[in-house]
C-alpha cells in the first residue's frame, strides 16, 4: 500500500468511527408528555349529576319490599344482576347487582348491590357498625342514621399487590326483614377524584316500597288486663307470675346458639289502689337491681320520653350502667321503662351487655325493647 492509499484507508476508519460516535450518542427521542388526569370528576355538581346519571334497578328475589332504585352515571356498564334467589342464599350476604366505571388510567371504580335476610331485630345504623367491625374494616369517621332502617358510612379496605386499597362508601336500607347494601369501591388514589360522585351516588340508594315492620315474626302476649305487647319470636317466655292480680309479672329471655344467656326483659303490671303510688313503686324496682338482681347502679345515661302509645299518662325510659356488686362478671346496662295510666303502673326492665363488650348483642337486645315499647297497647 502506497502512501495515498494509506491516508484514504486511515480516512475512511476515522469518518466511519464518526460517524458511529454520533450514532452511539445521539440523545434519544423525549417521549411523549402524557396529560395529566383531572383533579375532579366530570361529574362535580348536581347539575352534571342529574344529566350525566341515570336510574338503574331490579325486584331481587321478586320480593316488592326489595325493588330499589339508584343512580349512575351513564358511561358506566351493568357488569351482572340475580333477580332469582338461589337456596340458602338469604343467609349470607349475597351480589345481586353489580357495576363498572370506564377505566380512569389503570384504575376503575366498581358498585355493588348486596342482600341478606336478617336474623334479629337491629337498626341500620348498628347493622352496618358490625358489619364494618367483624369485616376488618378501617372506619373513616362514624356511620351516619338516616333513620332507624337507613344509614350510610366510609371505610378503608386494605389492598394487596394485585389492587390498591380501597375508599368505600355504602348506604344499607332495611326493609322487610331484609338489609340491601350499596357500597362504591374507589382506588384511595382516586378518592378526591371521584369524591362528590361516590357520595351522590350512593345517597341516591332507595327502596321503592320500603315495608316498614319488625325484622322477626312476632308474638302476642297479653298480661292478663293491664297490657297487651308484642315480641319477637327469638325471645321465649321464662316465667310468669299472676298469683296476685294487682301485682303481674312476666319474664322473658334471648339465648344464643350456645343456650347462653344474651339478653333479658322483666315486665312488671301494678294495678293503682290507694295503698301504692308511683314513687314507692319506683322505690321497690331499686330494691329489686340490689337485693335481687345484686346489681349496683353506677350512673343515668339517658332519660327520654319513650315510643309507647299515648294512653299513658306518665312515660319515661331511662338507661343506667350497672355492675355486679361481687364477682368478675362485665359490666351491663339496664332500659328501664316506667309507663303510668289511670289504672295500672307498667314497669320494663331490660338487661343487656354493653355495647363496647358485644355489639351486636347489645344492638339486637335495645332494638327489641323498642318495637316491644312501640306495640304495648
Amino acid at each position: 500500500m502506497n502512501q495515498k492509499q494509506l491516508y484514504i484507508a486511515i480516512g475512511a476508519v476515522v469518518a466511519l468511527v464518526a460517524g458511529g460516535a454520533y450514532i452511539a450518542f445521539k440523545p434519544k427521542a423525549a417521549a411523549p408528555v402524557q396529560a395529566a388526569a383531572p383533579k375532579v370528576h366530570p361529574i362535580h355538581d348536581d347539575a352534571g349529576f342529574t344529566k350525566e346519571t341515570k336510574a338503574y334497578g331490579m325486584m331481587p328475589y321478586a320480593k316488592a319490599e326489595l325493588e330499589y332504585e339508584i343512580l349512575i352515571p351513564k358511561d358506566w356498564t351493568e357488569i351482572e344482576a340475580y333477580d332469582t334467589l338461589q337456596e340458602n342464599q338469604d343467609a349470607i350476604l349475597s351480589r345481586i347487582a353489580y357495576y363498572k366505571s370506564p377505566m380512569v388510567g389503570t384504575l376503575q371504580m366498581e358498585l355493588e348491590i348486596n342482600a341478606l335476610k336478617l336474623k334479629h331485630e337491629i337498626s341500620a345504623k348498628n347493622w352496618l357498625r358490625d358489619y364494618i367491625l367483624t369485616q376488618g374494616y378501617s372506619p373513616e369517621g362514624n356511620v351516619n342514621e338516616v333513620s332507624g332502617k337507613s344509614a350510610n358510612a366510609y371505610y378503608v379496605v386494605a389492598g394487596s399487590p394485585a389492587a390498591p386499597s380501597s375508599l368505600e362508601y355504602v348506604a344499607a336500607r332495611i326493609s322487610g326483614g331484609w338489609v340491601l347494601l350499596a357500597t362504591y369501591r374507589a382506588p384511595l388514589p382516586l378518592r378526591n377524584y371521584v369524591k362528590y360522585l361516590q357520595k351522590k351516588t350512593v345517597d341516591s340508594f332507595k327502596i321503592l316500597y320500603p315495608k316498614d315492620e319488625p325484622v322477626e315474626d312476632q308474638k302476642v302476649f297479653t298480661l292478663v288486663d293491664s297490657i297487651k305487647f308484642n315480641y319477637p319470636v327469638s325471645w321465649e317466655v321464662l316465667s310468669t307470675d299472676f298469683r296476685d292480680m294487682n301485682r303481674l309479672s312476666v319474664h322473658l329471655q334471648n339465648k344464643g346458639t350456645a343456650k347462653n344467656i344474651e339478653g333479658s326483659l322483666r315486665f312488671l303490671a301494678v294495678r293503682r289502689s290507694r295503698s301504692t303510688d308511683f314513687q314507692t313503686e319506683l322505690d321497690d324496682q331499686r330494691k329489686y337491681f340490689d337485693n335481687v338482681m345484686n346489681l349496683k347502679i353506677m350512673k343515668l345515661t339517658s332519660s327520654e320520653t319513650s315510643p309507647a302509645y299515648n294512653r299513658f299518662l306518665f312515660n319515661r325510659v331511662e338507661v343506667y350502667d350497672v355492675e355486679p356488686k361481687k364477682g368478675k362478671a362485665s359490666a351491663q346496662e339496664i332500659h328501664f321503662l316506667a309507663l303510668g295510666d289511670k289504672e295500672w303502673y307498667i314497669f320494663a326492665t331490660l338487661f343487656t351487655p354493653k355495647e363496647s363488650t358485644h355489639l351486636y348483642n347489645w344492638a339486637r337486645n335495645t332494638q327489641s325493647f323498642k318495637e316491644i315499647i312501640k306495640s304495648i297497647k
